[in-house]
């Protein structure tokens, strides 16, 4: 309930249809989502003290990602719900770069 849907209609059909595939039991639980939605929670918990406006928030939420996966893109693309490219594209508009296990920015 508390997640923002930000590919809106397509990003729930791929949700439930990666669910339907990948459950094991009869019933769908919410560990059995992507792991980009179940785990919107833990991002969105370090986002918290982020700035208000849109980019901000965005950049944060990268970062937070970045760091959560040791700059792994396609973790911290799974992490946030987006495309590797996605993060690519990010971390050059926001100037983030990762270095010898540290995040630049």
């Amino acid at each position: 309930m508390g997640y923002s849907w930000p590919g809106n209609v397509r990003e729930l059909k791929s949700a439930f249809e990666y669910t339907f595939v990948t459950c094991q039991d009869t019933m769908i639980q919410p560990y059995d989502l992507p792991p980009s939605i179940y785990n919107e929670k833990k991002i969105h918990d370090k986002v918290s003290e982020s700035p208000v406006d849109q980019k901000g928030m965005k950049k944060h939420q990268l970062i937070e990602a970045l760091k959560e996966s040791n700059g792994n893109q396609s973790k911290a693309a799974d992490l946030l719900g987006i495309s590797r490219v996605t993060v690519w594209n990010r971390m050059k508009k926001y100037n983030v770069r990762f270095k010898q296990g540290q995040i630049d920015y």
